[in-house]
């Protein structure tokens, strides 16, 4: 299993009146038994975002992304979805020492997408889908000088809601509600704050 996400952020201290700018680039990839066969599982994800400090603790701002999954399980149909999302997000922080600090974030995303199925000869079916995804993930970030940080995330409870339509017509919808603690959910990266504040 491979996971590797990267965060870069031009972001200051948690203080008010600063602004963020951030991106989130985030790759997971694993395989998974099944009898005999082996199902291969991958994701990408682009998320760049902005935020404003409300307060020395308290974020808002707006994130927009891209997103990318590959389901390959041996002997049956290979599954590509691909698609963007957009949507507001608050992060409050908790400042532990000046080193440290924990802080958590709200996300709300608007998702819409497009599923191919492709079978042994490379014909494929397109599903179009549309939902939105609400979750709040755990983080930790460690303050190294001049601005800089590296944060650490992993697990996030949600919720997620999709309509997914066929090339016939035939509309899906999914539900799923709980916590997540797979390896897409493990996170860590670089920021970098614009003191705006003191200026």
């Amino acid at each position: 299993m491979l996971v590797v996400i990267i965060t870069i952020a031009s972001s200051a201290h948690a203080q008010k009146g600063n602004i963020m700018i951030n991106g989130n680039l985030g790759y997971f990839a694993g395989n998974q038994k099944s009898g005999n066969n082996t199902d291969k599982h991958s994701e990408f994800r682009f998320i760049p975002g902005a935020g404003y400090y409300l307060s020395d603790n308290f974020m808002v701002g707006l994130s927009l992304g891209y997103y990318s999954d590959v389901d390959d399980p041996e002997g049956k149909l290979k599954t590509k979805t691909n698609g963007f999302m957009i949507g507001p997000f608050a992060r409050y922080y908790k400042t532990l020492s000046d080193i440290f600090s924990l802080y958590g974030q709200f996300d709300f995303l608007y998702i819409s997408g497009k599923t191919e199925d492709i079978d042994y000869f490379g014909f494929s079916g397109e599903q179009k889908m549309n939902g939105c995804s609400i979750s709040v993930s755990p983080h930790i970030s460690a303050n190294v000088g001049k601005g800089f940080a590296i944060n650490f995330g992993f697990g996030s409870l949600g919720y997620n809601s999709s309509t997914t339509k066929s090339d016939y017509g035939d509309k899906t919808k999914d539900n799923t509600f709980g916590l997540d603690l797979n390896g897409s959910t493990l996170d860590w990266g670089i920021s970098y704050t614009f003191n705006c504040a003191n200026k």
